[in-house]
């Protein structure tokens, strides 16, 4: 079984080049990567020539913005079993690629449940724990709408390739797409296989590797970061969960903001208020939205011919 890894990037040059030398590392070799290139510039001309003689690359250029749009460019030209979306500043432990064709190989030899996906745990780049406050525990287990919005970022992510062809990523959501939504695309996309009955399976050994962003960002980036994907997260809240939900995600957050400032944490005091302004603005967003708009936007289903 082959897999195809679509990488949309951005700027970064060192991270890409970093994601490209994990994969020389990798047990199992089967498969393609097709980087849509989203720079005005040649920076990356230089790095995919290098790696394309250890390893098929494709090479897209996307001058239009959108994180989404992107993926959407890529999975168009996806030809592999399995397909994945890795970020451009994450990288793969090298049995990676190995552990996931055995889930899904294991599961169908063994007659259980034929999953449609499989989500990994986010670790940090340097050490075994957590890349982010909500991205996986120990617990292995299906996924349903309530655990997806805790862990569904896309770089996670493994599907086989019928699902990729049948759903596409929302591109009114996410970096670069010019909506208020920073983020919630890839927890969209997530939902969408879901409601849709595909079998989503979180498994807790898998770990993919992503930076902290309070280890590379600087405080003016985190706190636009924190209300970006704050309102993003409150936006996909209010189209997809019950007001009683929202309200238990946003009201425990207050305490927060008085304890860290007590405790002279100003930096995370200014965080979690951020986070707070940003999921209260987006759930708003929601509620006043028209009912046809909210159909349309979510209308992302459709076949790759």
């Amino acid at each position: 079984m082959r897999f195809s890894l679509v990488l949309a990037t951005k700027s970064r040059v060192t991270e890409v080049e970093r994601f490209l030398r994990s994969l020389t590392t990798q047990s199992y070799t089967d498969f393609e990567v097709i980087i849509v290139d989203q720079n005005r510039d040649d920076r990356l001309v230089e790095l995919i020539e290098f790696y394309s003689q250890k390893f098929s690359i494709l090479h897209l250029k996307q001058l239009e913005p959108g994180l989404s749009r992107a993926r959407n460019r890529g999975r168009a030209h996806t030809k592999g079993d399995l397909v994945a979306f890795p970020d451009d500043d994450c990288l793969y432990p090298p049995d990676l690629l190995a552990q996931v064709l055995r889930f899904f190989k294991d599961s169908q030899i063994e007659g259980n449940q034929i999953w449609d996906g499989v989500i990994a745990r986010a670790f940090d780049i340097d050490e075994d724990k957590n890349a982010f406050l909500y991205c996986g525990d120990d617990n292995s287990g299906v996924v349903d709408l309530e655990r997806a919005f805790r862990i569904g970022m896309t770089f996670v992510m493994f599907f086989p390739a019928h699902v990729i062809k049948e759903i596409a990523f929302d591109e009114t959501l996410g970096p670069g797409s010019g909506s208020p939504w920073g983020c919630g695309e890839d927890m969209d996309y997530l939902f969408n296989c879901i409601k849709l009955k595909y079998k989503i399976y979180y498994n807790a050994k898998l770990i993919v590797r992503h930076p902290n962003p309070f280890k590379i960002y600087n405080f003016r980036q985190l706190v636009w970061r924190e209300y970006s994907y704050g309102r993003g997260n409150g936006y996909l809240m209010g189209n997809n969960f019950p007001a009683s939900f929202v309200k238990a995600e946003i009201l425990p957050n207050f305490p927060y903001v008085i304890t860290y400032m007590f405790k002279g944490r100003f930096d995370y005091s200014t965080y979690v208020a951020a986070a707070i302004i940003g999921m209260s603005l987006g759930y708003w967003d929601s509620v006043k939205q028209p009912k046809s708009i909210q159909t349309m936007q979510k209308s992302t289903v459709g076949s790759i011919s």
